[in-house]
Order: structure tokens, then sequence, then C-alpha cells
């Protein structure tokens, strides 16, 4: 009464199972880096989004100027 062996298909070695470990660490490592530096580069543009806008800000603002004469002091004050 012979059994029937199975024999495996495919059989991955320890050399592949560390190479598969080792790309897998390479690969979340990438996804750690890209992710860091997508939100480096988010914060540096909102950075320059609020300086444009603050230097725009300043381009627009108009001086105040001292008045030319005083005002009378012997007129009554409104109010």
């Amino acid at each position: 009464m012979g059994g029937l062996r199975t024999v495996p298909v495919m059989k991955i070695t320890r050399q592949g199972l560390c190479s598969i470990a080792v790309l897998t660490a390479l690969l979340w490592g990438c996804i750690v880096v890209e992710r860091l530096t997508v939100l480096r580069a988010r914060a540096n543009a909102y950075h320059a989004l609020d300086e444009i806008h603050s230097l725009q800000l300043k381009r627009h603002l108009i001086p105040v100027t001292t008045p030319e004469s005083r005002p009378n002091s012997q007129r009554p004050a409104m109010g």
C-alpha cells in the first residue's frame, strides 16, 4: 500500500526568502522617504504662497502721510 508523495511544485530557498525580506524592507524605506519628501514639499509650497501673499500685500499698501495742516483746535469736536 504505497501512498502517493506530494512533490512541491515550487520551493523557496533560504537565499530567496532573504532577498524577498531585503527588497521588502527597501520598498518600505522608499515609501517612507517619498512621503516625507511630499510632506516637506507641501510645507515649502505653503510657505512660498504665504510669502508671495505677504509681498503682494506690502506692494499694495498706500503709505500714510501726515496731514498738511493741524486741525483747528478751536472748533468744537463732533460727538
